[in-house]
């Protein structure tokens, strides 16, 4: 019995020195854009003439939900195209980043999930290459806010995703911009990579609804 406890006790702490470990280190993790929905039949041609990244980092923020990097990473823009979380200690102190991989960008991610937005309220959004695409509208869209972070609980972790476009469009009733924000949270004893990943999926299949529903009010 007694080994069977010494065993354990040492099994526990291992794992307390890996989920230790983790969390210090960088973790990249894989965020799957939203699989694009096919175009309406009818209705108004888009296209998104551009997509950008305006996310505003700051190297020690007052609060954990404005996005942070560590002061050699602050200046680095292919890192912060990709961050989208920052892990903390239940002190509030700043640990590894969450970065997407190499191949993907929080803006490209973006782009799909607007343009989904668009289709589902009735709109066709035209890719180079159709015939309709260099008569459609032409729309820019701006990522003002997708940062995902902790918040440190009694009993359990709280993981935060707040997302926030700005859509524009030279013509109709996008003429003076649209902005959509949404945040979800998602509860856990302790997070993982995954709970990093779910988080930001959520958040991007949801501020994609959030966009659509607005797109259909302006209509």
């Amino acid at each position: 019995m007694e080994f069977l406890q010494k065993t354990k006790a040492v099994l526990l702490v291992l794992m307390l020195i890996s989920l230790s470990a983790c969390a210090v280190d960088r973790s990249t993790v894989s965020v799957d854009a939203p699989e694009n929905i096919s175009n309406p039949s009818n209705g108004v041609e888009v296209k998104l003439a551009s997509v950008t990244d305006g996310r505003v980092y700051e190297f020690q923020p007052a609060t954990p939900d404005i996005p942070s990097l560590s002061e050699d990473e602050i200046v680095n823009a292919d890192i912060k195209a990709r961050a989208f979380a920052r892990k903390r200690n239940s002190y509030g102190k700043a640990l590894g980043d969450v970065i997407l991989p190499e191949e993907q960008t929080v803006a490209e991610i973006m782009k799909k999930a607007v343009a989904n937005a668009f289709r589902s309220a009735v709109y066709r959004v035209m890719e180079p290459g159709d015939a309709a695409y260099d008569r459609a509208i032409p729309v820019e869209a701006k990522v003002i806010q997708f940062w995902s972070w902790i918040d440190w609980g009694f009993w359990e972790l709280s993981v935060h995703n707040r997302a926030e476009v700005f859509i524009k469009a030279p013509t109709g009733k996008l003429t003076e911009g649209l902005t959509v924000l949404n945040e979800t949270v998602t509860k856990h004893a302790a997070v993982f990579d995954s709970d990093w990943q779910e988080s930001a999926v959520t958040g991007v299949r949801e501020i994609s609804g959030k966009v659509a529903e607005e797109l259909k009010k302006s209509q």
